[in-house]
């Protein structure tokens, strides 16, 4: 009996541009460690396959690294990669066409007939869902009993408030509905705080979740382990990153979720009330972002003091790891209005720096990692006073964070969801 493992998302398989991104090609690149820990998949019956919404290959959205190593993975697994068409690949915006729900069931149509040619071929098939445009798929396939849809939501719609929330809540209505009717579809959580939404507020049982909770790789190209002080220095000065200046540091999508227009004059604010060698640098990609949220921070930033902030605006997938290792970057700051279970927060707590200090908008979200980590500095709103009264705490502060080490593995955490999972097929 030929058995198919399947992940689809709409980032991460091609594309480099948000947490989704992550997540996926981590999963990748940990196959075989992921492998090792599930029975199930240690045998020869099984093959691999990655279905990516189409984007073009001259696009600068399009990533051939992670390109390469995705189809690696698949290839070396009895599969391959598999692209699905959309009605304009031109550019990761283009796909993702935000605001525009009767694209997003094209690329979920697209999708399910990729899928649907798997299922033609393998009398198992389960698939992980990655990305809001996807979550109908089952929807789309509900005649195919030996398909297992598991989907994993990144945002959730009484989270998540941003310019998609009513196309989300659209399409998370019909994909939980569809879910809910066949008995071996799951829906994944990413961390604590989703889980006990996804039971209280969307009524879900236990038997219909299962664990995809968050956490960090050991082997990723996000984090080389061998790489030379100069080579990272390198990097960062190349950035525009002054290394010989005290750094604050956030990054993130740049959208309204993650609270950089809180944060600018926040920074102002401080910056007038410090010395002159504190400097802040925004790792904010651009790529999807809505125009004149871009065009409101560049306001704001033109009224920050001169040469006190360096902004750079495409995703650079090294970046905050070599950063965070610098012992001129000493704080960091969490922004975010709201967010599932944030990488960048985990990625600080395993990575940082000793001297690094926290400075977070104490949500819950971001409470759920936080507490109980050591000394950090939480503001309670997003209020400008109340942001500045934090990061002066933290600059003040003569206490040290340590990396968290209770930041779990991602290849644990996987292979724990995906063990629960296949469990179905037994």
């Amino acid at each position: 009996m030929s058995k198919a493992l399947v992940v689809t998302s709409i980032d991460g398989l091609a594309t480099v541009e948000c947490g989704i991104a992550s997540v996926v090609h981590w999963f990748f690149e940990e196959i075989d460690a992921i492998v090792a820990k599930v029975p199930r998949l240690q045998q020869p019956d099984w093959s691999l396959y990655a279905i990516s919404p189409r984007i073009d290959t001259s696009s600068s959205d399009f990533s051939p690294l992670v390109h390469t190593l995705v189809s690696t993975a698949c290839d070396d697994h009895g599969g391959r990669f598999i692209w699905a068409d959309v009605q304009d690949g031109s550019s990761l915006r283009a796909v993702w066409a935000l605001g525009d729900p009767k694209r997003w069931e094209q690329m979920c149509a697209s999708v399910a007939g990729q899928v649907r040619a798997l299922a033609d071929r393998h009398e198992q098939v389960t698939v992980l869902v990655h990305g809001i445009m996807l979550a109908p798929l089952r929807d789309c396939l509900r005649d195919l009993d030996h398909v297992q849809i598991v989907f994993v939501p990144h945002t959730l719609g009484p989270v998540f408030e941003d310019q998609v929330a009513g196309d989300r809540a659209v399409f998370e209505d019909r994909a939980f509905a569809a879910l809910a009717e066949f008995a071996q579809d799951r829906i994944g959580f990413i961390g604590p705080y989703f889980e006990e939404i996804l039971r209280t507020r969307y009524g879900r049982t236990g038997a219909q979740l299962a664990p995809f909770v968050n956490g960090i790789p050991t082997a990723s190209f996000r984090f080389p382990a061998e790489v030379s002080t100069a080579r990272r220095r390198e990097h960062l000065e190349r950035a525009g990153v002054p290394l010989d200046k005290r750094l604050v540091f956030s990054w993130g999508r740049c959208a309204w979720q993650k609270g950089f227009d809180a944060l600018i004059p926040a920074w102002s604010d401080f910056r007038e009330q410090s010395s002159n060698d504190w400097h802040c640098v925004l790792l904010m990609p651009q790529e999807v972002s809505p125009p004149e949220y871009v065009a409101g921070l560049d306001e704001q930033l033109a009224r920050v003091p001169a040469g006190s902030c360096t902004v750079i605006r495409h995703f650079d997938p090294l970046l905050p790891y070599y950063l965070l290792r610098e012992e001129s970057l000493e704080i960091v700051v969490f922004a975010s209005r709201f967010e599932g279970a944030p990488l960048s927060l985990l990625e600080t707590l395993r990575f940082g720096s000793p001297r690094l200090r926290i400075a977070w908008h104490d949500t819950p979200s971001l409470a759920q990692f936080l507490r109980g980590a050591g000394t950090t500095f939480p503001f309670g709103s997003l209020e400008r006073a109340d942001m500045v009264k934090s990061l002066i705490r933290a600059r003040d502060s003569e206490n040290e964070v340590l990396p968290d080490s209770r930041v779990q593995s991602f290849a644990d955490n996987t292979a724990t969801g995906l063990r629960d999972v296949l469990r179905w097929w037994a």
